[in-house]
């Protein structure tokens, strides 16, 4: 799709995020426990498991709030994509690029990459969990600009020559 609409979109807290962390964490523990009792680990190798399994979860913990962006505005303004937070005035953004990780209809999971001046990626990856009930009025053309391919440059007929 071409010229989608500009369109600005709050993102806020994740809800369910804690919740699917400690499902996920529950369910890996049980998937360990199933394996300990089916092969009858002991020793040594019942350990390593255990605290490799451990090292994750914690390694997780740390990492995954990190990684969520929260309590700002995420825009389309008809060419790029930008981030503002909350406490950030108008003309304060970030420029980013946008890329859908889940699409389940009323909600969007979207990986965010601040991007510097020349447009190259900079920082760490993003996410960012959207839903239709924020503001459904927005929401059809905050989906159309997601999935809307960034306008390109017209090539010069000469260069366009040169490529056939």
């Amino acid at each position: 799709m071409h010229n989608a609409p500009p369109v600005v979109y709050p993102v806020g807290r994740f809800v369910w995020g804690r919740l699917l962390f400690v499902a996920v964490g529950v369910l890996s523990a049980v998937g360990l426990l199933s394996w300990q009792v089916q092969t009858q680990a002991t020793g040594p190798m019942l350990w390593a498991a255990w605290m490799l399994w451990g090292v994750c979860a914690g390694f997780v913990a740390l990492w995954a709030p990190r990684q969520a962006l929260m309590g700002g505005r995420l825009g389309w303004n008809g060419e790029a994509w930008f981030w503002q937070t909350d406490a950030d005035s108008a003309d304060q953004a970030q420029a980013v690029a946008v890329a859908v990780g889940v699409d389940i209809g009323q909600g969007l999971l979207l990986w965010v990459n601040p991007l510097d001046e020349q447009g190259h990626a900079q920082g760490r990856l993003l996410c960012a969990w959207l839903q239709a009930g924020a503001m459904p009025s927005k929401w059809h053309g905050f989906r159309c600009a997601v999935y809307s391919r960034p306008k390109t440059a017209a090539l010069p007929d000469r260069d366009l020559q040169e490529r056939l």
